[in-house]
């Protein structure tokens, strides 16, 4: 499933779009979103395009960029991102594989024409939260290493190779400042 977002329409749904967002406040609620676009997706991410209305894009930024994954293109040669979202979803080879998300009306009617999924920002949003949900109440895989060794497992090594640090022969490993001590009376 590809998904065409309303980029600004999502932020308002997420209350984080504040009234009097200066340059930065917008940038903010930008990468807020982003973030939990990837977190989301994970690995579908390449398959989210996000549209935002370039009235005040983020400064030396490319109209069109990747942001791990998330396709973020800025409205700069269109009046609005409506009028972009339109054109994309005229153009989607595979319409009825896209999910548009907007509260716009106009939006949801051109994705409709075209038989794509049609979601309300909140819609999305819930079905987010509830894939975040399922992916947290799976068990571990048992196969997938774990990223720390655990304070049992780390007692349990230093417990069998205990008798190692008293080995004559290894004793340069265990003490590399004696090691370089000797060194230096080589030269």
């Amino acid at each position: 499933m590809f998904y065409l977002l309303d980029g600004y329409n999502v932020l308002h749904a997420m209350g984080v779009m504040p009234d009097r967002a200066g340059h930065s406040g917008l940038e903010r609620a930008r990468f807020n979103l982003l973030g939990i676009l990837v977190g989301a997706h994970a690995n579908e991410a390449k398959n989210v395009t996000v549209v935002f209305d370039a009235a005040d894009p983020p400064r030396g930024v490319p109209a069109e960029l990747d942001y791990h994954g998330i396709h973020v293109v800025f409205a700069v040669e269109h009046e609005q991102a409506d009028d972009l979202i339109e054109q994309l979803i005229r153009t989607a080879s595979a319409p009825k594989n896209l999910t548009v998300v907007s509260d716009d009306h106009r939006i949801q009617q051109a994705g409709r024409r075209r038989q794509c999924v049609v979601l309300g920002c909140q819609n999305y949003l819930e079905s987010l939260a509830k894939k975040r949900r399922n992916r947290k109440a799976l068990p571990a895989d048992p196969t997938v290493k774990p990223p720390t060794v655990s304070e049992s497992e780390t007692l349990h090594w230093l417990e069998q190779f205990r008798d190692l640090a008293d080995d004559p022969d290894l004793k340069e490993l265990f003490d590399p400042y004696e090691f370089l001590k000797d060194e230096d009376k080589l030269s």
